[in-house]
């Protein structure tokens, strides 16, 4: 007697595991307002390389199925409890599946060669999503925390959301110490254990030597670029494509505001320095964002 067929979803599910499985699977992280979207847009530009924001797998995701699991698991009735493992297998054939919709859309699968997500809170779960991807490369992007701050203001005051601090040096402090330092500190610390999986970008790198910064980008996820290929890439997620602007022309009501780099010199007052150093002067120095060298660049 012949076996009934197998539904059309589970099927689907088992093919978007292997489609993943070909592929280098990567994920585009860093604090908030850092260049993680620009970073994106330069990968996914790429004929071999898929990439799209915003997945949040585990920082939202992964905790509501988690809780599902526990109260499953609470409930009275179950006598088979779930384990940790079934959970890692749900939460991978999800983002499997969202994976392979980004590598088989658009008709160009058989080019794809690595597939990424860019969620700037995964920033602070390396560990999780190596141990559902061990293959998985991580690149951080990294900012002057200082720009960060009055790119992450300027958002507020588009939303109208700057009522939530008494000033803007509040503001500075909030993001140095609980965005800034904890994303970058959180995410080389996690990447140190995996050198050979973790790259770190500058955003100012990109602005200043793009060309060599990008073909790092592309060597890292595995696909060929030449320079040909790299200036393209550069150009189809320039500023100036993406908003018909040019860096340093600023639309404050746009989600890409100004694209330059140093912006924070003209936007800080003395009590956002002191602020901000005060949170984060320490990061500062290490990542050579900090001193006369930094000041002069």
């Amino acid at each position: 007697m012949p076996r009934p067929p197998l539904p059309a979803w589970y099927q689907d599910a088992f093919a978007a595991a292997r489609v993943v499985a070909d592929r280098t699977v990567f994920f585009v992280v860093g604090c908030q307002k850092s260049g993680t979207s620009w970073v994106s847009r330069l990968a996914g530009s790429h004929p071999a390389v898929a990439c799209r924001g915003e997945g949040h797998y585990t920082d939202e995701l992964a905790p509501h199925l988690e809780t599902a699991l526990e109260r499953y698991n609470e409930a009275s009735k179950v006598t088979t409890p779930m384990s940790f493992e079934d959970l890692l297998s749900v939460i991978r054939l999800v983002i499997d599946r969202r994976l392979a919709q980004l590598v088989t859309e658009g008709g160009r699968a058989d080019d794809i060669r690595a597939v990424g997500d860019k969620t700037p809170e995964a920033a602070l779960a390396i560990p999780h999503l190596a141990t559902l991807y061990p293959a998985a490369r991580f690149v951080h992007v990294i900012r002057d925390g200082r720009d960060g701050a009055v790119s992450g203001w300027a958002h507020l005051e588009r939303t109208g959301a700057t009522g939530r601090y008494p000033s803007f040096a509040a503001y500075v402090a909030d993001f140095a110490r609980h965005h800034w330092r904890r994303y970058i500190e959180t995410a080389r610390r996690d990447g140190a254990s995996r050198p050979d999986h973790y790259l770190e970008l500058r955003y100012e790198d990109l602005h200043r030597d793009p060309l060599p910064t990008a073909r790092r980008l592309f060597a890292f996820l595995g696909v060929a670029a030449d320079e040909t290929v790299t200036s393209h890439c550069l150009e189809q997620a320039s500023f100036r494509r993406l908003t018909g602007r040019l860096p340093g022309e600023e639309a404050r009501d746009a989600h890409l505001r100004k694209g330059v780099v140093g912006d924070w010199r003209e936007a800080f007052d003395t009590e956002a320095r002191v602020a901000f150093e005060r949170e984060a002067g320490a990061l500062l120095a290490t990542l050579g964002y900090a001193g006369p060298e930094a000041i002069a660049a």
